[in-house]
């Protein structure tokens, strides 16, 4: 199958921002304020003394030992509460926009093919640990103690009372498992009918020590003016008029998302969903087009796919990870298009 020209898909998970919040004796729901200080850091980075090219600067012994005024935000709270809310749908199921005809029919046959043999069941598992495992914490999953609570639409509560002491390749209780399984089950439903309207209002309730510091979303900014912050943290409006710290709800997204263990049989770690498998830590493409193990490269094969799909339906067996990966480059849509050229 060859690519068009249009081509491009809408997300099936849709997170908000999670709120950063905590409850008094008077209120439910206090917003955690971020706060501007003044600081003056000592010099320490590598350009600091040295040029591109690993050579020392012409520099004074003094001129290290300076202070380097800064403006940066900061958030500092007593026990808080994050949550944001999630709605799945089924757009995974057909593109959005496709100019060629044969290109819709293959994609649409393989997800209702994919569907047929339960591959969204995998999907919605791994998103589901994410959400229970409280991935999309990130820096703040170092506490006390950390409660995840999920209210479904379906009218269902799941409840882990303590993700730390949950592993993504742990073996988990029988009751933690149980809710992992009914809550997988919910979320597939969503994920291949289109009829299925399906929310989720996820809180996690943290245990800090005191006054310790949490860690919002930052904001990317270009430049600063005159006596701002050079790091500043996301915040949200509240109907009191505060600003309350929260994460980008792409950043929720990309934790979601955090499911690519596909890409090597010997995978030490999750990737993020891309197209070329992003390893940011180690600034390396896994999925590089060289191996044809890539988005573009693995979508070319959807006529093979649908067929080794089928093989699975009347046959049995495992569903190659590679029709995975599509599937949930997919899920996390966008414009797949081979452009003008």
């Amino acid at each position: 199958m060859q690519l068009c020209r249009h081509l491009n898909y809408i997300r099936s998970l849709s997170p908000g921002k999670a709120v950063f919040y905590y409850q008094a004796p008077e209120c439910d729901f206090v917003p955690i304020q971020v706060e501007t200080n003044r600081i003056r850091a000592a010099k320490s980075g590598f350009t600091e003394a040295y040029d591109k090219n690993q050579k020392l600067k012409n520099l004074a012994p003094q001129d290290l030992a300076y202070s380097n005024p800064q403006c940066i935000d900061a958030c500092y709270v007593p026990p808080n509460v994050p949550e944001f809310s999630l709605r799945v749908e089924a757009n995974s199921l057909q593109p959005d926009c496709c100019e060629d005809e044969k290109v819709r029919r293959y994609l649409t046959k393989l997800a209702a093919t994919y569907a047929q043999v339960g591959g969204y069941q995998e999907l919605a598992r791994r998103y589901c640990k994410n959400i229970l495992l409280g991935t999309w914490l990130w820096r703040n999953e170092h506490t006390l103690g950390t409660q995840v609570d999920v209210q479904t639409s379906n009218g269902n509560s799941y409840v882990i009372v303590d993700a730390r002491r949950l592993d993504w390749l742990s073996v988990w209780s029988e009751e933690e498992q149980a809710v992992l399984n009914d809550l997988t089950s919910e979320m597939a439903m969503a994920l291949c009918e289109p009829k299925q309207y399906w929310f989720a209002d996820i809180k996690a309730t943290l245990k800090t020590g005191f006054c310790q510091e949490l860690h919002p979303s930052q904001k990317f900014i270009d430049n600063h003016g005159q006596g701002e912050s050079s790091k500043q943290y996301a915040t949200v409006g509240c109907v009191d008029g505060n600003q309350a710290a929260c994460f980008h709800a792409e950043k929720v997204g990309a934790a979601l998302h955090l499911i690519d263990d596909w890409w090597d049989e010997d995978a030490d770690k999750r990737l993020r969903t891309h197209e070329y498998g992003a390893d940011r830590d180690y600034l390396i493409a896994r999925r590089h087009p060289v191996k044809k193990q890539d988005f573009y490269s693995l979508l070319t094969l959807t006529a093979v796919f649908i067929r080794q799909l089928r093989n699975v339906r009347d046959k049995g067996g495992e569903i190659p990870p590679q029709i995975h990966y599509v599937m949930a480059v997919l899920c996390k849509a966008g414009m797949f298009q081979r452009g003008k050229n």
